[in-house]
């Protein structure tokens, strides 16, 4: 079942880029961190991008046996100039 979360982009990280690209990033929620993970090459460079402590993310998935939310969708909810250059994630 997938869960739906939305908080501050506040930690970014790459595990691997062979041959699979799995990358990690941190969302503040509530005052509570929550652990992704992002299999998707196209969503990881997206995100690697994006400065941190700035845009606020809506991540959709499913929890691992890590605890990790591995990341199928994502939106930006504070969008403003720069992302309209990016262009968004879809």
């Amino acid at each position: 079942m997938n869960e739906t979360h939305t908080g501050l982009l506040v930690n970014s990280r790459v595990f691997q880029e062979t041959p699979m690209m799995l990358t990690g990033i941190q969302l503040l929620e509530d005052h509570k961190i929550v652990n992704c993970i992002i299999k998707d090459r196209y969503l990881s460079s997206y995100v690697l991008r994006l400065p941190l402590n700035k845009y606020n993310l809506e991540v959709e998935g499913k929890w691992n046996k890590r605890e990790q939310l591995v990341i199928k969708h994502m939106k930006i909810k504070n969008i403003d100039a720069f992302i309209k250059i990016v262009g968004t994630p879809e």
